[in-house]
């Protein structure tokens, strides 16, 4: 008597296989933009965190602090001595080069900053507000 095993044919298998990957490729994309849009919520909490302690740091210690916009990082300093820096996603960068004074009373003067998304239609407009060194994200 001959033993008969049952199994997947060969081609049974390629197209099992060939269903798993494009339901595989599917699912990347949506959750890659998810990732991507988390890292920049992270992003602007940190930027507000990071900029509330250093305006008032400024105006508590009476020491001039700076904020440089560069492409891909923003750089909180005092006089050149505590840096904080805080790196942008992968999917944002900053327009152009920016400076920001904050004076020793916690006051700065008014600058608009554009921050470019990948994953957005329009560009974010940071609006620096003049005195007491608050800031407003526009879309």
């Amino acid at each position: 008597m001959k033993n008969k095993l049952s199994a997947f044919s060969l081609a049974e298998t390629i197209v099992v296989l060939m269903l798993t990957a494009f339901t595989l490729l599917l699912t990347i994309k949506p959750l890659n933009n998810s990732l991507n849009g988390l890292q920049e919520r992270i992003f602007w909490k940190s930027l507000k965190q990071t900029w509330t302690k250093e305006i008032i740091s400024s105006a508590k210690f009476d020491k001039v602090h700076t904020i440089e916009f560069k492409r891909r990082k923003i750089i909180f300093s005092e006089k050149n001595n505590n840096k904080v820096v805080i790196t942008l996603p992968q999917t944002m960068t900053i327009r152009r080069y920016e400076v920001i004074r904050i004076n020793e009373t916690g006051s700065i003067a008014g600058r608009t900053v554009i921050v470019d998304s990948t994953l957005q239609d329009r560009p974010y407009h940071i609006l620096v507000q003049l005195g007491w060194g608050k800031y407003h994200v526009t879309h």
